[in-house]
């Protein structure tokens, strides 16, 4: 018995059948919206709003990040030498998102399927525009692709980089050679060496056809306007997946997010990109370009927040759908099965409380409480404490694979944080204890991991600077709360606040003496926290 499995990609038995329809659903699928970017914690309903609208509409296609030969991109020695030297790859991988998605709209509106519709379109491109001297570079462009339009995105990709390749050798062969040879040689080059390359690098990958194509982008936009056309969506999900090296993963995704405001001239497609919170903080993290700001793009987030009565629905649909199937044909839903409060609490209340108010959760633990219940007619209070055993194991464990890419020592915080085996506790019972300078030294000792923002801060510990203890316990409670392990009261007066239904990030500066800490209950299954523990994390949230 179970009522899904909480993934969308092999959910079809549910998903269809009872699909939400979330607030954010309406705003991904209204054009005039400005929302592009679908944004949420793994679990939160992302791909499952992705195939509902590509189920439904009638010119809607799918890119598959696996399936574009970006790893072309990242195995060219030529970009990773430049890589290497730190020269701005920006703009190359601009052109290769707006190539990729001006090709994807042409062959979706016109439903390119072969070479002589891919030119007949051209042809009518040329027919419309030819004697607008202002289009015609956008024309010159479209020419080199015309009996292209058709052809799979890894060849149009594999083709635009080796044009850049080809003018790299020229200009710098001997280098490319060198770094190719292996034995570090970016390394040993001379700063001002990098930075000659780097200039001359620039004057290559320019930004001349990115000009092109905002003119074939502007060209495209005024026939949708006069033609009245049919509404496109470009769908974008699978960007957490080992899809292309991660050396430019991160920075490919940046160029994507980007380019997006480019097509809000296109006023009959929409563009939606699925995007976890986690890949979009490393995303942040690697960006040194202050050009490059979460804050410039919140208009383009469509945030998917569940409310308890969404979630209610969901769970009371899918059980209906199970029961119908299974058992009966009268309608079964969560109370008829969940009869019985859990210490004067709602049993729907009790579970909610162990998740972080997404289906993924909720599904996963009635699951749970089904797989325990063996066959029961009801799922008693003991049955639910045994699930949720289980259920908070797999999500301590689902919650460090999802944050790993953005905080690599992750567990190691976790680990700290649950050593006292209580659920409450004060700044003070932290910022004294031994353990706070074993994780400093633990994380130092295991080196620094991709671009883990914490190791710094353990690196100062460790050589015991001013300070230093203070701001790494600052540092490591942002973090978590920031993932969703604590809750956080920053003054005495106010109330516990958690980043899944307050304010996702709290700047770690406001946090002192003051400072109270709860451990989310989604967690305290998977650490056995005893009941005192419990009694005391409830006194310290009424404190």
């Amino acid at each position: 018995m179970a009522i899904g499995t909480g993934n969308a990609e092999t959910d079809d038995d549910f998903l269809f059948d009872c699909f939400v329809h979330h607030p954010a659903v309406e705003e991904c699928t209204r054009i005039q919206s400005a929302g592009t970017i679908l944004a949420g914690r793994t679990g939160s309903g992302k791909t499952a709003i992705i195939r509902f609208i590509e189920t439904r509409e009638d010119y809607a296609t799918d890119l598959d990040p696996a399936e574009m030969s970006m790893s072309y991109v990242a195995n060219s020695d030529a970009l990773r030498f430049l890589n290497a030297i730190g020269a701005d790859l920006d703009l190359l991988f601009q052109v290769l998102w707006k190539h990729v998605l001006c090709i994807e709209y042409i062959r979706l509106r016109w439903k390119v399927e072969s070479e002589a519709k891919s030119v007949n379109v051209f042809e009518r491109l040329v027919e419309k525009f030819n004697k607008d001297e202002r289009k015609q570079r956008a024309i010159n462009y479209l020419r080199d692709w015309e009996g292209k339009f058709w052809i799979t995105m890894d060849q149009n990709i594999k083709e635009i980089t080796e044009q850049v390749e080809k003018k790299l050798h020229a200009e710098f062969g001997a280098e490319i050679e060198k770094f190719k040879a292996g034995g570090q040689y970016d390394k040993r080059m001379s700063a001002e060496r990098k930075s000659e390359i780097v200039i001359r690098a620039r004057n290559i990958i320019n930004a001349d056809q990115l000009r092109e194509l905002h003119g074939v982008i502007e060209m495209l936009a005024e026939t949708a306007r006069q033609d009245g056309v049919h509404r496109c969506f470009i769908l974008i999900d699978k960007l957490d997946e080992k899809w292309v090296d991660e050396s430019i993963r991160f920075k490919l995704i940046r160029s994507l997010i980007s380019s997006l405001r480019t097509f809000r001239a296109l006023e009959n497609l929409k563009i939606l990109v699925a995007l976890r919170t986690d890949i979009l903080e490393r995303v942040v993290q690697e960006t040194s370009d202050i050009t490059f700001q979460r804050e410039k793009f919140e208009d383009y987030f469509i945030q998917i927040i569940w409310s308890k009565r969404d979630l209610r629905g969901l769970v009371d649909r899918r059980m209906r759908v199970l029961f119908r199937r299974q058992y009966t044909g009268k309608d079964v839903e969560f109370d008829d099965v969940f009869t019985h409060n859990i210490k004067n609490k709602d049993p729907f209340d009790y579970i909610l409380e162990r998740t972080r108010m997404r289906p993924r959760d909720v599904i996963s633990f009635i699951n749970e409480c089904f797989s325990v219940a063996d066959g029961n007619y009801e799922v008693t209070p003991n049955l639910i404490y045994r699930a949720e055993a289980e259920y908070a194991r797999k999500r301590r464990d689902a919650l460090e694979q999802e944050w790993r890419s953005a905080f690599p020592t992750l567990g190691a915080m976790l680990k700290f944080i649950t050593s006292a085996r209580n659920v409450g506790m004060e700044w003070t019972d932290l910022i004294g204890k031994s353990e706070l300078d074993e994780l400093a030294l633990n994380i130092c000792a295991a080196g620094k991991v991709d671009f883990d923002p914490i190791f710094d801060i353990c690196q100062s510990v460790i050589d015991d600077k001013p300070n230093a203890r203070t701001n790494f316990l600052r540092s490591v409670l942002a973090i978590l709360y920031r993932t969703g392990v604590i809750g956080l009261k920053i003054r005495a007066e106010d109330r516990f606040l958690y980043s899944h239904t307050d304010e996702p990030l709290i700047s770690a500066d406001i946090l002192g003496e003051e400072t109270r800490i709860r451990i989310h209950p989604m967690l305290h299954g998977a650490y056995r926290l005893s009941e005192s523990d419990r009694s005391r994390g409830r006194s310290s949230n009424q404190a």
